[in-house]
């Protein structure tokens, strides 16, 4: 049982950890489109079904959240 906990711990931590290396590099990318005024609709985190995403009325993107966290465009 021990061994299934820390295998467990293993992944959730690596999923971790790729989420937010995903979000660091798409956030490069938005930061990047914003500056030079590219039209971006959507930044999302993760990839399958929409779990949670926002969108400011001031803005175009929409800020999304998705079920897989591996992933990001």
């Amino acid at each position: 049982m021990d061994v299934l906990l820390k295998s467990l711990v293993n992944i959730l931590v690596f999923a971790a950890v790729m989420s937010i290396l995903v979000i660091v590099h798409e956030l490069g990318h938005l930061l990047a489109a914003k500056h030079y005024g590219v039209y971006c609709k959507e930044f999302a985190v993760g990839m399958g079904p929409k779990v949670f995403s926002y969108q400011s009325k001031k803005s175009e993107t929409e800020y999304s959240l998705r079920a897989l966290p591996l992933g990001g465009f």
